[in-house]
């Protein structure tokens, strides 16, 4: 590559670099790949009056994928493909959250009829509303609302029982 290339758009390549805020170590990696990128497409330009928008758009891509990826590529070094997901639950959360859901089910199982079904029905991904509910096992609607709190309440005495309360609440 020319040098007096580099010295013609170095200011404009630095100047679109620096508009996306990034630490000085990424904006000299979104530079310094900027003009990896040239070197590697220099046989694809056609156009050299065109070159100074190539570069803008060079640049403002790699400056994107720094902040996208929230990482530094080192070129020359593979890539790490199979690198765990941070955002994924952790086995060992993830353990404890089916114990603990056996947990309160088996005592949602446990309550008395109309209070354990009151429950199971109110909390599933269907649930009915209030009055085809009330409809449905012919209690008065003014009342569901008071037994679900009476029942939840005694469902968390239950586990507080059992020393999971403070646990199973937040």
């Amino acid at each position: 590559m020319d040098e007096e290339v580099v010295k013609a758009y170095e200011s404009l390549v630095w100047w679109t670099v620096r508009s996306f805020r990034l630490s000085e170590a990424d904006a000299e990696d979104a530079v310094q790949n900027t003009w990896l990128r040239l070197l590697e497409h220099l046989p694809d330009i056609r156009d050299p009056q065109r070159l100074g928008g190539w570069l803008t758009t060079v640049a403002r891509r790699e400056c994107l994928r720094l902040l996208r990826t929230g990482r530094r590529e080192i070129v020359g070094l593979p890539q790490e493909q199979d690198a765990p997901d941070e955002r994924a639950p952790q086995p060992e959360r993830v353990a404890v959250e089916n114990t603990m859901n056996e947990l309160l089910w088996r005592h949602v199982d446990e309550l008395p009829a109309p209070a354990g079904s009151l429950l199971k029905v109110l909390s599933g991904s269907r649930a009915p509303g209030y009055a085809e509910f009330a409809r449905t096992v012919d209690m008065p609607i003014g009342s569901i609302g008071p037994t679900r709190m009476r029942t939840l309440r005694k469902l968390r005495s239950r586990l507080e029982g059992d020393g999971l309360g403070a646990y199973a609440w937040h």
